[in-house]
């Protein structure tokens, strides 16, 4: 038998195969600036290697993947699952005046 989870966002226990799945993944861009042979010609690369690889010695390993890519994964309620899906960033809404 199936356990009941709790929902990740407001804690209510919810009943087996009744629960909403949220994935999210960031990543990094994947578009390459735009470069002309000649600035590809002029770039030193062993040098802009070097620094990088510098630069990375600085950074734990949880550092280093958030800059490539993270992925989270949460549980929600029916009743959260809506919310989410009318507000998924979490953002402030502003109601003015006169609107509904």
């Amino acid at each position: 038998m199936s356990e009941r989870v709790l929902c990740d966002l407001c804690g209510q226990s919810i009943p087996p195969h009744a629960h909403y799945i949220v994935r999210i993944d960031i990543f990094a861009d994947p578009t390459l600036p735009a470069m002309s042979t000649e600035e590809l010609e002029r770039m030193e690369m062993d040098e802009t290697l070097t620094k990088l690889l510098e630069q990375m010695k600085m950074m734990s390993a949880d550092e280093l993947q958030d800059q490539v890519h993270r992925r989270f994964e949460y549980k929600l309620c029916r009743a959260c699952q809506r919310n989410f899906l009318v507000n998924p960033l979490g953002k402030p809404r502003e109601r003015k005046i006169g609107e509904n």
